[in-house]
């Protein structure tokens, strides 16, 4: 995984050479001299003469085809095409990329034609879903991306918004590679300390969860990413809006039936940690030992588990680990012998005997070479999983009304055993067209999704993390048949990573999203539409997991076992009102005006959850049953979710003078009832303009090659409103939280009533505004595209947790409006799509980049801690969430290098906790880290701590390339993250064994040593408890890398079934495909994936932004697929 290279440089160069090349490509291939494909041709016609032209002249590379066979031609230099054996009553089919298919009906007598082909406007007039109505993309002001569905299919995913990476610019994803697809999103950066997640509209339909949407559903997905774009929704759209309709009927009286499926496997695309094995963990404490013992000048402490050197100068595996570091002999002396050892053997923790792994492992029938390897955490929990989705889509309809609807099922195994998701889903949207001016329908998905298992979510606690933080020489079982684990004196922390998973088998959570929308339409007046559709979501939840005993395995286990059940549900609704009117006048201007109101409710729910003890049948499922539990000690709570409301009004008008001069303007005021009465209403407007160049007559020379050239500018404010339903109010609980009595004395407790969560009555909205340009291209007849954008984004009025002393007491905290934020950002994308005969070929490249910086936070700074204290830091000036430590400058060599490292005024640096030099002992200090005094005060202190670097990326995009030959096509799609830092949390546990962890291989092999590794870049290895506080628990720049990669995500090969042979079977489309996902990564990235997803629990966290425990990496799949439409 250390494919180590210039990252900048040769992704900048490859990037410009993709998107500059291919006109370059274009031009090549359409100066070919012709294929005559004369040999082929029957000669029993005549010979037929076409000449190609467009406006500016003769067409190279024009494909004819005489209609129903293969037989065809392109065009040569003068827009000529000879076609030799052409049969009476034939139909010409004449086409190129950019331009309208023409067919051409010859006469019988006819050898010489003339076809002018007339430019395909289609890329310029295709309509746009945008805030609560649709526009023509040319006259699109604000800054939009359009994403292709067909790009999006090429991604076989859980949730869309995984295959949405690197598919538009300014949009940023990371996933969690789990079978889920946890996902997160970002437009255009951190635009908020609070969250800043998009709003996500489906049809009509607010704050749509990711994984209620069957990605196969989708018709059409734009991206709204300035506040000229997103201020029409308020106070919701601060943080970009992605707009997805799903698939419609039509009216072409047909009936259409399509099944779209796969099957295939997931394999992990990493070996995992580069650990040592059993025998190598035993010697790794042997080298600590000598260390200690030759450099520091100690005598070592024994190992609980492998005793003390040997005459040897070595270490010995016990037989027996619980109890610890005992040899055959001393079992059998102990217990009489070993059976007796065995029978004696009690699942309390106490007295639950184990064998090393080694002598487990050879009594069990491996070989002495496996046995010493010991167990492999890793491959114990790592698996092949299979993947498979399904989906078999309807849709027809007439004049009268059209219909669609979908059937889809989804199952992906994880590569972690025992994870796993399906979602089983149902589509249906129909329209009932009254009479010409009243119209009626709905759109309704329900989504009912199965999980269970290790989701990909960071923490020590995940089953990948726990394969670490148990030693190699610990066996999967005891000698009761119950799992081993950390109940052996330093052999681990808690659970094994295997037997977390095996208890995870048969819990399960499972939830329904069920989202419903009814809409009617009333156009009473031509121009004048009149809009109300009230939609509904209904979310429910319910879980069940059984706690297993886990005392006879855990040091920290639990003696009982236990049943959990959990069930919730909740309700929002959504009441959409608009008036749209569309006129023209005087034939140059086009205008449109729109104005609505929008009332939401969410929260309306409630949760319950029950627990009980002492299952007596605890690894059997069908007795997971409440009842079944004890009836002592149960317990059981239920809440209300928080309910909060909001009410908007809005305007956008829309104007056009001869399609040149564009101007939008939209007004929106909302009232949330998370702020107090003074505060609730906000009011966000934006304007942004156009203007068509193209079109002007200083432009006409270049009408020729260019088909349109618009530059764009936008102003725009939203809001957001992502806090508590109650944030401003004081609220009141129960408790045992004040300890007088009623009386009046100082002891002894009453149930009160006291203030549980403070409220800030002055919380107001955070408000972010947004200034955009853009310019948008299109030429060569369409073949190729672009678009630029550069933005500022300042977000004010931050709501931040409030940091208020003890004495404000112990209720919780409000947040509080107390910063500022700034982005600065470009995006770019660039494609080119040409057709040369019978090959055609596409690509399509973005990249982005953005520069975040806190402009004003209160009087403090803010810190995310994990076990290491302050990794993360916010703090005026910089980044969101920069990385923070101590800044390590190398390795102390000698005792001479500890006191030469001096202040400019010539004092020795006292190193990291050393208070005077009275007690600076040099010779303790060789082989360890050496920290830069950055404060200057000469001692390594907490005021040493600095930015150790930036989890944000330098820039990100993505390149799609594909592909056709006749029924072939071929496609891959890469993208790339570069310049952003990660922080290798896991490093704490692998290199310096924090929680009894096993170590790695690197760090076995890059301590520094003065004899055998003098340029080693780790401290001099003398056991954990030497290692020294300033590596072992402090945040410092080793754990910093370059977290830059390039990853192919998909490589696919297709093949279309031609038309002759689908006309006889009455089939529309069959197409079969292969298709490789993650094919490949090249980083210098030493963890398992560069990807990283920052989450807390069930959400994206951007306080954390960049931090690697080693979570679940992006899977490789391999996948054989089928489309079929008939």
């Amino acid at each position: 995984m250390r494919n180590v290279v210039l990252w900048k440089q040769v992704f900048l160069g490859a990037s410009l050479f993709l998107c500059g090349t291919s006109p370059v490509m274009a031009t090549e291939v359409g100066d070919l001299v012709p294929d005559v494909r004369g040999n082929a041709l029957q000669q029993d016609g005549r010979r037929v003469t076409c000449t190609i032209s467009d406006k500016a002249g003769p067409i190279v590379g024009a494909n004819v085809l005489i209609k129903g066979t293969t037989i065809g031609n392109i065009s040569d230099m003068d827009g000529r095409v000879i076609l030799d054996g052409v049969p009476d009553n034939t139909i010409l089919v004449v086409s190129y990329i950019g331009y309208v298919t023409q067919e051409i009906s010859l006469k019988n007598s006819q050898n010489n034609i003339k076809v002018k082909l007339a430019e395909d406007t289609q890329a310029l007039d295709e309509v746009v879903v945008v805030g609560y109505g649709t526009q023509a993309k040319k006259d699109i002001t604000g800054s939009v991306a359009v994403v292709s569905t067909e790009e999006l299919k090429e991604t076989p995913v859980a949730t869309f918004s995984e295959a949405l990476q690197g598919k538009a610019s300014g949009v940023y994803i990371s996933n969690s590679g789990g079978p889920s697809g946890e996902t997160t999103i970002r437009i255009r950066g951190v635009g908020s300390l609070n969250g800043s997640d998009p709003l996500i509209v489906v049809d009509g339909v607010s704050n749509v969860d990711i994984d209620a949407v069957n990605p196969n559903d989708i018709e059409s997905l734009q991206v709204l990413k300035d506040a000229s774009a997103t201020a029409i929704y308020g106070a919701q759209g601060a943080n970009g809006v992605i707009i997805i309709t799903t698939k419609q009927g039509t009216k072409s009286g047909r009936v259409r039936v399509s099944y779209d499926g796969y099957f295939g496997v997931a394999k992990m695309a990493n070996s995992g940690y580069d650990l040592l094995n059993g025998w190598e963990a035993m010697e790794w404490q042997a080298q600590g030992m000598r260390n200690v013992r030759d450099y520091r000048g100690q005598t070592p402490t024994a190992h609980p588990q492998f005793g003390s050197l040997n005459d040897k100068d070595e270490l010995t595996m016990p037989y027996a680990i619980k109890p610890a570091g005992l040899s055959k002999d001393q079992v059998i002396s102990q217990f009489g012998s070993i059976d007796a050892w065995v029978a004696s053997y009690k699942p309390d923790g106490s007295s639950s005997w184990s064998r090393s792994a080694y002598y487990q492992m050879l009594e069990d029938g491996y070989s002495e070479a496996e046995a010493q390897k010991g167990t492999n955490w890793y491959d114990m929990v790592t698996r092949t999983g299979k993947v498979q989705d399904h989906q078999i889509s309807l849709l027809g309809g007439g004049e009268k009304g059209t219909y669609s609807a979908s059937l889809g099922y989804t199952n992906r195994e994880g590569t972690i055993i025992s994870s796993f998701f399906k979602r089983y889903s149902l589509r249906a949207n129909s329209t009932y067209n009254a009479n010409k001016y009243f119209t009626i329908g709905q759109n309704s998905n329900i989504a009912v999704m199965e999980m269970g298992g290790e989701r990909g979510r960071q923490g020590d606690a995940s089953v990948f993390a726990q394969t670490y933080t148990i030693q190699p020489w610990v066996p999967v079982y005891n000698v009761g048949g119950d799992y081993a684990g950390s109940q052996a004196s330093e052999g681990g922390r808690a659970n094994t990573a295997y037997q977390t998973a095996m208890n995870q088998q048969d819990d399960w959570t499972r939830f329904m999203r069920l989202q419903s929308a009814a809409f009617a339409e009333l156009k009473p007046i031509k121009g004048l539409s009149l809009r109300t559709q009230f939609s509904v979501r209904l979310m429910g939840m319910w879980s069940q997991a059984l706690s297993e005993k886990t005392i006879a395995t855990n040091k920290e286990g639990q003696s009982q076992n236990y049943l959990e059940e959990n069930a919730n549900w909740r309700l929002d609704y959504q009441w959409t009102n608009t008036a749209t009117y569309k006129t023209k006048f005087n034939e140059d201007h086009d205008v449109t005006f729109m104005i609505g109101t929008e009332a939401m409710k969410f929260g309306v729910g409630r949760s319950m959850k029950a627990i009980r003890y002492d299952y007596i049948f605890e690894n059997n499922p069908n007795t997971w049953i409440l009842n079944n539990g004890s009836s002592d000690n149960m317990k059981n709570e239920g809440k209300m979710f928080d309910k909060s409301t909001m009410f908007g009004l809005f305007f956008r008008g829309d104007y056009s003078y001869k399609g040149k001069y564009l101007a939008t303007v939209t007004v929106r005021r909302d009232a949330s009832s998370r702020f107090g009465e003074d505060n609730r209403w906000g009011t966000f407007p934006s304007l942004s303009l156009g203007w068509r160049m193209s079109d002007e007559v200083f432009m006409e020379k270049t009408r020729t090659w260019l088909d349109d050239l618009k530059v764009r500018a936008g102003y725009g404010t939203t809001g957001n409103s992502n806090i508590g339903a109650y944030n401003y109010a004081f609220q009141y609980a129960t408790g045992n939280d004040y300890l007088y009595g009623i009386t009046g004395a100082d002891s002894g407790a009453s149930p009160g009533y006291a203030i549980s969560n403070l409220g800030d009555v002055n919380a107001k909205w955070e408000t972010t505004k947004m200034f955009n340009v853009g310019l948008d291209v299109t030429a060569l007849n369409n073949r190729l595209t672009g678009s630029i954008d550069y933005y500022i984004k300042k977000t004010s009025d931050l709501l931040v947790n409030a940091n208020w002393s003890a004495l404000a007491g112990n209720a919780t905290k409000p947040k509080i409006n107390i910063g500022d934020m700034q982005n600065k950002g470009l995006d770019f994308s660039v494609g080119w799509r040409d057709k040369v005969g019978d090959f055609s070929y596409s690509v399509n490249a973005n990249i982005s980049t953005y520069k975040n910086k806190v402009t004003q936070l209160g009087s403090s700074d803010l810190f995310t801690n994990t076990r290491l204290s302050k990794v993360n830091i916010t703090t005026v000036g910089q980044p969101v969430a920069m990385f923070y430590g101590y800044q390590v400058d190398g390795i102390y060599t000698s005792e001479q290098d500890v006191l030469n490292y001096k202040t400019a005024d010539g004092k020795t640096i006292l190193p990291y906790a050393v208070a005077d030099e009275a007690s600076l002992n040099p010779q303790s200090w060789v082989g360890r880290y050496k920290i830069r005094d950055v404060n200057g005060d000469g001692k390594i202190g907490a005021e040493d701590r600095t930015i150790i670097g930036n989890p944000h990326p330098d820039f990100t995009g993505g390149v799609n390339l594909s592909v056709g030959w006749k029924g072939f096509d071929l496609s891959t799609f890469l993208y790339f993250s570069v310049g952003n830092d990660l922080y290798k949390h896991y490093q704490y546990y692998t290199h310096f064994g924090a929680l009894q962890s096993n170590f790695s291989k690197d760090r076995l092999e890059n301590s520094w040593d003065p004899v055998t590794n003098p340029d080693g870049i780790y401290p001099l290895w003398a056991g954990t408890s030497n290692e020294g506080t300033e590596a072992a628990n402090e945040s410092n720049s080793t754990y910093i890398e370059d977290g830059s990669y390039l990853r192919m995500q998909t490589l696919t090969l297709g093949y279309t079934l031609p038309k002759s042979i689908l006309n006889k079977i009455k089939f529309e489309k069959i197409r079969v495909y292969g298709q490789v996902s993650n094919v490949f990564t090249l980083t210098g990235y030493s963890g398992l994936d560069p990807e990283v997803r920052s989450n807390n629990e069930d959400s994206s966290n951007d306080m954390m932004k960049g931090i690697d425990y080693g979570s679940y990496g992006m899977p490789r799949q391999f996948i054989l697929g089928v489309n079929i439409s008939f």
